[in-house]
């Protein structure tokens, strides 16, 4: 059987399975064997539906980057009168679902992963890109911010600032949620948003709520 011919059902446990090992020790240490015993199966039944670590890389990622569209309406119909703030929610729901959602943390670890090709993961990293552009885009023609950067620019800023924050909430010890609004203000504040903290204040609680 080729990667991707599983019924849902299946390929949906397979691939939570890998990543919550991937998740748990990282692309490289990660093993097709452990992964397997994860669900009761040989790795041979594994490898059946993904043969290589790289097959179960561009699954990942394709599954996870099929979360797009979710996300951005989610981040529309919280904040539908204010582009910007629908952006900001978006980064905060994908910072989040990094934490919960293994087959979306298995993914942005992936992405800084310098160990896989960057090609692999590009279609992740286009998806997170295009949630953010949307709602940036309609946040500079119909609430008339003037920022400091092209959107393309500001996008691509944003996405640096969103990896780094997951990888920092991961590795560093002395990284906390109040690190994490700090650089999100300031980000903002550097992208010429003069109400970035009341900005940030309206996110956090509506993600709470």
């Amino acid at each position: 059987m080729t990667p991707g011919a599983a019924p849902d059902a299946t390929r949906a446990k397979l691939l939570a399975a890998a990543a919550e090992e991937i998740v748990a020790r990282g692309y490289t240490a990660a093993s097709l064997s452990r992964t397997a015993e994860r669900i009761g199966l040989t790795k041979g039944a594994f490898s059946r539906h993904f043969p290589t670590k790289d097959d179960l890389v561009e699954a990942i990622i394709a599954e996870a980057a099929r979360r797009g569209p979710g996300l951005l309406r989610d981040a529309q119909d919280a904040f539908p009168a204010s582009p910007l703030r629908a952006c900001i929610y978006a980064v905060g729901e994908i910072s989040a679902a990094g934490r919960t959602d293994p087959v979306l943390a298995a993914s942005l670890l992936l992405v800084q992963d310098p160990a896989i090709d960057a090609r692999r993961v590009a279609p992740l990293r286009r998806m997170v890109a295009d949630v953010l552009r949307v709602p940036l885009t309609a946040a500079v023609a119909e609430e008339g911010y003037d920022l400091t950067l092209p959107v393309e620019d500001a996008v691509q800023f944003l996405v640096v600032l969103l990896t780094g924050i997951l990888s920092s909430a991961r590795f560093a010890d002395d990284f906390g949620p109040q690190h994490e609004v700090l650089s999100v203000q300031a980000a903002l504040a550097g992208l010429g948003i003069p109400d970035a903290a009341e900005v940030v204040a309206d996110v956090i609680r509506r993600l709470g709520a």
